[in-house]
């Protein structure tokens, strides 16, 4: 008689799911958003002296929509068009980008026309100097039309939303003690 055939292999068990990313709520989501630049903590080592704090900011959010893929936007050249188009320039305010995918119609799908939504947030001290011109920009980026928008990033917009989301908040920064005052001066020797 032939000898036995082997068993067939056991196929591999599925690989388990890729953990969810907790949301500021705790709450997992599926998935992390598109590309996203990196929160400002934890901060790497910080100079002596230098301690981080949670300070009272005011957070400015524009919103446009860029007809690409998230995949064909450079990020760190479309941060450096908002960080000047929003007047947000450190150590006095951060700005952060997220880019999300805009979910597709079949008939956009059809047409192949990706779209991608472009959130920006500068987060500005509420007691900094520079927090009325930050307010300002932002307004006035709000109100251009998606081809002006267009030119001052350098991405094709299609959609510019009108609305800021404005809101006060509180973050980590890295900030330095104020100096020690001065020690008293001694009196001026009598003569």
């Amino acid at each position: 008689p032939p000898p036995p055939t082997p068993p067939p292999p056991t196929p591999p068990p599925p690989a388990p799911p890729p953990p969810a990313v907790p949301t500021p709520s705790g709450s997992p989501s599926p998935s992390p958003p598109a590309p996203l630049l990196p929160s400002r903590p934890p901060f790497s080592p910080l100079p002596e002296g230098i301690v981080v704090e949670e300070v009272p900011v005011i957070k400015f959010t524009i919103v446009v929509t860029i007809s690409a893929e998230v995949n064909g936007i450079d990020v760190t050249e479309l941060e450096a068009s908002f960080r000047s188009a929003q007047q947000c320039f450190e150590p006095e305010c951060g700005l952060t980008v997220t880019l999300q995918p805009v979910e597709q119609s079949a008939a956009r799908r059809a047409l192949q026309t990706a779209e991608t939504t472009a959130f920006s947030t500068a987060s500005v001290f509420k007691d900094g100097n520079t927090l009325s011109a930050v307010r300002n920009a932002n307004y006035v980026f709000a109100g251009k039309s998606a081809a002006q928008a267009g030119d001052i990033l350098n991405q094709p917009v299609s959609k510019v939303d009108p609305d800021v989301n404005e809101r006060e908040d509180t973050e980590p920064r890295a900030v330095a003690p104020p100096p020690p005052s001065a020690p008293p001066t001694p009196p001026p020797p009598s003569s």
